[in-house]
């Protein structure tokens, strides 16, 4: 019985403690949750991505630089204040397939990272500056032109040419007739050296198309650039090429006119007196053979021309409609004075078109 006894006493004293165990351990876990609510909460704020949602601000601009990656971009665009956030638009980027190209960027500010990323993607923003330089541009037309399409300085263009000389034919009078007729477009504040060397870098290309080498192409682009001057229609341009060829062959003067006007330009009654002018070695009317160098820039078109002429025996031509550009190709003097009589009844008929 004292067993039973004491056997009860000790049950209840286990349950008065197990009891103070149970909320002890209540307590405790009360405290537990609480502390760790506030702990995930502020460990969950971490991945609230800070991004704008209102109306975008004033535009900025950023310039993406060859080996930029996307984290790079990203932030160029928080600096900017384009997002709120870098992970506003990196974590965007992460979930899309796409390449970043170098170049200068125009984006509102305060806008979405997923709208930062659709203008990238779409690049369409790109801000660019473009030029068109049209076949047979002379140099000294051609760099005010650059100039002023680019906001550059002409006396640095200028300069730049100087830059590009050690890779033309050393006999080369200037860079005249090397800087490729097209279309180029540059990112903002290009140097002139740039455009230059952009433009002479095209001529290279293409020369190479046709198996020439920059260094080897002078004579080549001295006489593209007389068919550049001379041709208005496609096909007459291969047919020109052959008239050259053939006054070549026999030792003839080439005599075509856009080499005294290179020097000259005037009225028609002192174009004669140009034509006299043995101080101008651009002169083909006093000088035999190709002149010493390109009075314009010629495109592809004259390029292949003057690489494959037409077949033909001609040895003259005259434009006899200035309008249309309609030309007659003759094979003898007498051919050619008839044809020349309706280029100057075309100028009596036209009094004005020198104007």
């Amino acid at each position: 019985m004292n067993f039973m006894s004491n056997s009860t006493q000790r049950g209840k004293r286990n349950l008065v403690i197990s009891l103070l165990t149970i909320g002890a351990l209540l307590v405790g876990s009360l405290v537990v949750v609480g502390f760790s609510y506030d702990s995930i909460k502020s460990y969950l704020s971490k991945f609230v991505v800070e991004d704008y949602d209102g109306d975008p601000g004033p535009e900025t601009t950023i310039t993406i630089i060859a080996g930029d990656d996307g984290a790079a971009v990203a932030s160029k665009m928080l600096e900017a204040d384009i997002v709120k956030s870098f992970d506003a638009v990196y974590r965007e980027m992460l979930n899309a397939d796409f390449t970043i190209y170098p170049g200068t960027y125009s984006f509102p500010t305060k806008i979405s990272g997923a709208t930062a990323l659709r203008l990238l993607i779409d690049g369409k923003n790109r801000v660019v500056n473009q030029v068109t330089i049209p076949e047979g541009m002379r140099i000294q037309k051609l760099i005010p032109l650059v100039a002023e399409a680019l906001s550059l300085e002409t006396a640095d263009l200028f300069d730049a040419l100087e830059s590009q000389r050690g890779r033309v034919a050393e006999d080369a009078p200037t860079l005249e007739g090397y800087l490729f007729p097209a279309t180029y477009t540059f990112d903002p504040n290009v140097t002139a050296e740039t455009v230059i060397k952009t433009m002479v870098d095209r001529m290279e290309a293409e020369l190479a198309t046709f198996g020439v080498e920059l260094k080897d192409a002078h004579d080549l682009l001295s006489l593209a650039a007389l068919i550049q001057a001379e041709g208005k229609h496609e096909e007459d341009f291969f047919k020109i090429s052959r008239v050259f060829a053939n006054r070549l062959e026999k030792g003839m003067l080439l005599q075509s006119d856009p080499t005294v006007k290179y020097r000259y330009e005037g009225e028609q009654s002192n174009f004669t007196d140009g034509v006299k002018d043995a101080s101008n070695p651009f002169n083909t009317y006093i000088y035999k053979g190709i002149p010493v160098g390109p009075v314009g820039n010629p495109g592809s078109l004259a390029i292949e021309a003057a690489l494959r002429p037409a077949d033909g025996d001609w040895l003259f031509f005259v434009a006899i409609n200035l309008k249309t550009g309609e030309t007659v190709f003759s094979t003898t003097l007498a051919e050619h004075e008839r044809a020349a009589e309706l280029y100057r009844q075309w100028l009596r008929d036209n009094p004005d078109w020198n104007e």
